[in-house]
């Protein structure tokens, strides 16, 4: 029950973002909003993967990225997945950057996100229906 509302929360947040990046508000808090979102749905679903696979979640988001590798090594998803462990990885780098330090960020570095929060969500949606 858990890992579903997980991902679905995960699949809200990266909804919003995509909605955001075409608003009236200010370019430059547009986009950090729009990352910001993204990111928060990358760590969603690697939670709703960590839960449904190795009934762990990240107590810190640090703790993201080993966790999405412990998956892989014991093979609980499919290994087309493996490379998105950059995506996590490069998630938790920016978390505190876009959360709390309001960077700039442009609309093609804000794209850029959106797509590899869809790219996550696709590999948590298909890993736990496989």
């Amino acid at each position: 029950m858990a890992r579903h509302r997980t991902q679905f929360i995960g699949a809200l947040t990266i909804e919003s973002a995509k909605k955001s990046i075409y608003t009236d508000i200010a370019e430059r808090e547009k986009y950090t909003v729009v990352v910001a979102q993204a990111i928060h749905s990358i760590i969603r679903a690697n939670d709703a993967l960590t839960l449904a696979l190795l009934d762990k979640q990240a107590m810190r988001h640090d703790d993201a990225p080993r966790l999405f590798l412990e998956i892989i090594r014991l093979n609980k998803i499919p290994s087309k997945f493996a490379d998105l462990r950059s995506i996590i990885t490069s998630a938790v780098i920016m978390k505190s950057k876009a959360d709390y330090k309001g960077i700039e960020i442009s609309r093609k570095d804000a794209e850029k996100w959106i797509r590899n929060a869809e790219k996550y969500l696709t590999c948590a949606k298909e890993a736990l229906e496989y």
